[in-house]
């Protein structure tokens, strides 16, 4: 009986995203996340984590004032891919999950792929918080641990420690964002994409129907929730001492 040969291994993130598979990832990501991408013309926007290759194949994105490419220092994304993948000729560099080197408040959308699965989330998010305008948009693309492109090693997202549905709600209101919007990607079994790019395109549409939770991926829109630590309504004060009722002089009947 003959076996199908094993795909191989990624060495990296810049080595997967280079080849004719990770071409097709890329395309089955872009086809879900362009829904929840709002219209960049004039911000300022950031990818980080390893979000070149869906960010190449943003059309608008031309109508960006800048974007830049930061690559989070991990063994899986801190290699630069090479300038066909890349599309463009955006500047770039590796960074600290917990040491941005942007100023606050300078970031209108971040597009983080391939970020929070590596690191611990919650400096990272902290730092994307700190840096994103009070308007910014916080754009996701975050493995689902009960789907199953996170039990594939093959793909980058088989990598790290994958979130749930109700893991990456709290990691989000823990970190002052609120989700406005959210989908999935890559639902259908990574091995459909050999049956060439069409048949991925339709299963993975087929596949998520089945919903958020068994999705290959997580895709979520966030902003950040300025008013979570403040208080509903004002607070009464609270009189220590007793209230003494008087009447005016002129009121008091005779």
């Amino acid at each position: 009986m003959q076996t199908r040969p094993s795909l191989p291994v990624p060495s990296d993130a810049a080595g997967f995203y280079a080849s004719r598979r990770g071409e097709q990832v890329t395309s089955l990501l872009m086809s879900r996340l362009l829904p929840l991408l709002p219209d960049p013309k004039g911000f300022r926007v950031l990818g980080l984590g390893y979000a070149a290759p869906v960010l190449s194949q943003w059309r608008a994105l031309s109508q960006a004032q800048w974007v830049a490419s930061a690559r989070l220092d991990t063994p899986l994304t801190r290699r630069q891919g090479i300038p066909s993948v890349a599309g463009h000729d955006w500047p770039g560099c590796v960074v600290a999950a917990d040491a941005l080197p942007f100023d606050d408040l300078s970031i209108d959308l971040v597009v983080l792929m391939h970020g929070l699965e590596l690191v611990d989330p919650h400096p990272l998010l902290r730092m994307v918080w700190k840096l994103l305008s009070d308007h910014g948009r916080l754009v996701l693309v975050v493995p689902n641990r009960t789907g199953l492109a996170a039990k594939d090693d093959t793909l980058p997202f088989g990598h790290g420690s994958p979130f749930s549905t109700g893991q990456l709600d709290r990691v989000l209101q823990r970190a002052l964002f609120r989700a406005e919007a959210s989908s999935t990607a890559l639902s259908a079994p990574p091995g459909l994409l050999s049956l060439g790019e069409q048949a991925g395109f339709m299963g993975d549409r087929l596949f998520s129907l089945l919903g958020r939770r068994l999705g290959g991926v997580h895709l979520v829109t966030a902003c950040k929730d300025l008013y979570s630590g403040m208080p509903v309504e004002a607070e009464r004060a609270s009189l220590n001492f007793a209230r003494r009722v008087t009447t005016l002089a002129g009121s008091a009947k005779t």
